[in-house]
C-alpha cells in the first residue's frame, strides 16, 4: 500500500466517520445544543473537535505536498458548517497530488505543536505520529461528545468507514 493510499484514505475513512456520527447527532432531539457540548466544562466543544479534525486533515495533505495549508478558522457553529468543511477537505484530500504526497513522506517537514512551537521531521513521521493520531483522537472526541448527549451512536459508527471498504 502507498502512502498516498494509506495516509489520505485514513484521513478520509475519518471524515467519513466524523460525518456519520454528526448525521446522527444533528438527528438527535437535542442535535441543536450539540455544537457547543462538551464532555466536562474546561474541555473544548464539539465544534472545536470538528475544526481540529478537519483543519488537520487539510494540513496533513500541505506539509506532504509542499504546498501553503488552506487557513481554516475555528468558527463552526453549526452542523451545515461542519458538513461544508468536510466537504471542503474532502476535496482538498481528493485533489492531493500523489507523487507529492509519496515525496513528502522521505522529506522533512516543519508543523505546530501549539503556540510558537514548532518541530522538524520526515514527514512520515509526522504522519504517523501527529497528524493521524490527532484526527483520530479529535474524531473519537466527537463521538464521545455526542454518545454523551443521549445520541444512540455505537463503535460501528466509528468503524464501519474504515473496515466497510474490506468486508465482502
Amino acid at each position: 500500500m502507498s502512502t498516498t493510499d494509506f495516509t489520505l484514505g485514513q484521513a478520509k475513512s475519518a471524515l467519513a466517520a466524523l460525518e456519520a456520527i454528526l448525521k446522527k447527532g444533528e438527528a438527535s432531539p437535542n442535535g441543536a445544543s450539540l455544537p457547543d457540548a462538551r464532555i466536562v466544562d474546561d474541555m473544548l466543544p464539539l465544534s472545536f473537535q470538528v475544526h481540529v479534525v478537519t483543519d488537520t486533515a487539510s494540513k496533513l495533505v500541505a506539509r506532504l505536498t509542499g504546498v501553503d495549508p488552506t487557513p481554516f478558522e475555528n468558527n463552526l457553529k453549526t452542523f451545515a458548517d461542519f458538513y461544508k468543511r468536510i466537504e471542503t477537505v474532502n476535496a482538498i484530500l481528493a485533489g492531493a497530488d500523489a507523487a507529492a504526497v509519496e515525496a513528502g513522506a522521505t522529506r522533512t517537514v516543519t508543523f505546530g505543536m501549539g503556540p510558537g512551537k514548532s518541530v522538524e521531521t520526515l514527514g512520515k513521521n509526522f504522519v504517523l505520529g501527529y497528524a493521524l493520531p490527532n484526527i483520530f483522537f479529535h474524531t473519537a472526541t466527537a463521538y464521545n461528545i455526542i454518545r454523551k448527549n443521549g445520541v444512540d451512536v455505537g463503535k460501528m459508527d466509528y468503524l464501519t468507514p474504515f473496515i466497510g471498504p474490506y468486508m465482502s
